[in-house]
Formats: structure tokens, sequence, C-alpha cells
């Protein structure tokens, strides 16, 4: 009752403008591995793997589990969005990643270009039914299958997820494979080394700024 009174009165902030958002510029590699560190045991008490891995798929990444002494210059990925606030969306989406998987792996994915920051979480769970995807995000929604019920939840998760990004000019969507998984993805503009560093001097002071030489 009570995580239902505070998604209820989270989703009602987040439709009228009440909900509270503090935007700074954030560099999300740092972010989000700083994030995964502190969740990654909820995935192991399942024996499930987690990685993270920044860079582009289809070219060179830096992974956590990389071995040790590797040295590679990762890409600085800035946004400009309240840290609380997003941390609340990735936690939220790596709790249904490990509550709808019962072996395997997440990855937690960063890439982005010139203009949009993605964040990705994929898992090698259950999948998602087609006819269930394009409604995964409206309020009260829930896929009504037999592990939905058993584990329960409100149905404002995705909800609240997708406000939250959209207050960011973002967008968020998933892909789906009934039996292999699913992969939840954000975009969200990115901000320059200029736009990061005058944001920061704003919040911080001058002292605080993004190193030269990178992008």
């Amino acid at each position: 009752l009570g995580k239902l009174f505070q998604d209820l009165l989270t989703a009602a902030k987040s439709e009228d403008g009440r909900i509270t958002s503090h935007p700074i510029a954030v560099e999300m590699g740092q972010f989000l591995q700083e994030i995964v560190e502190d969740i990654r045991f909820t995935a192991e008490k399942k024996n499930m793997l987690v990685e993270f891995m920044i860079g582009s798929s289809g070219g060179a990444s830096v992974s956590t589990n990389a071995t040790a002494g590797q040295k590679m210059i990762k890409p600085l990925y800035f946004v400009h969005v309240d840290p609380d606030r997003m941390r609340e969306v990735i936690i939220n989406l790596f709790d249904n990643a490990v509550k709808y998987s019962d072996q395997g792996k997440i990855t937690i994915g960063l890439t982005g270009d010139d203009k949009v920051v993605q964040f990705r979480i994929a898992d090698q769970g259950q999948g998602i039914p087609a006819e269930d995807v394009s409604h995964l995000f409206q309020k009260f929604y829930r896929v009504d299958n037999s592990s939905t019920r058993t584990i329960g939840g409100t149905g404002l998760g995705l909800f609240i997820c997708r406000k939250i990004v959209e207050l960011y000019n973002g967008r968020i969507w998933v892909e789906s494979q009934v039996g292999k998984g699913s992969t939840f993805f954000i975009n969200l503009p990115r901000l320059s080394t200029t736009q990061a560093n005058s944001l920061l001097a704003q919040s911080a002071g001058p002292a605080e700024t993004v190193p030269s030489g990178t992008t």
C-alpha cells in the first residue's frame, strides 16, 4: 500500500507539472557506472551476470568486466537532467529486468552521437508479447501472465519512467521478443563540452570543468 500510494502521488505530480526536478549537467558514463555498482548485488543474488558497456555496439567499447590493466579513452556523455529522477528511472528498469528474468545476463549500455545520448538495459528474460509492447508505458497497464500476477506491482512504474524521461525532452521505448528477452532504450539530448562546462560553472563554480581534449 505504501508503494502504491507513493507511485500514485508521483504519477499525479508528473501529469500536472508538480514533480520535483533540479536538472544539472550529468556525465552519464560515470553516473551509470556508480549506479550499476550499487545495484549489481540484486541480480547476483539470482546468480545473474551484470555487464556495463560504454561505446557503440558495433565498434570499440569499454566494459566494466574488462581485463585488469586495459586502458581505453571513454567518451563523455553529458545530459541535462535531475540525477535523482534519472536514478529512479534506471533502478526501475533494472529491477524489472531482474524480476522478470530467471537466469542469464543483464547488459547496461551507453552510447550516443553528437546530438543524442542513448542508454539501454537488456535482459535475457521472458520477453513481452507484441500486443502488449505498445501499451507498456500507459498508466496502470500490466502484462497479464502468471509471472506478473505472482510478482505483483502497481502498473505505474513504466508510466512514471516515461513522464520523467519526457521531462528532459527524451524518449523511452522497448524492443522485445517472447522467450528471448527485452531491451529498454532511453534517448536524451546530448550536451556539448561547452554547454556542460557552462552549466557546471553556474551550479558548482568555475573550478569544476570538463578536462580539455574530451568530447
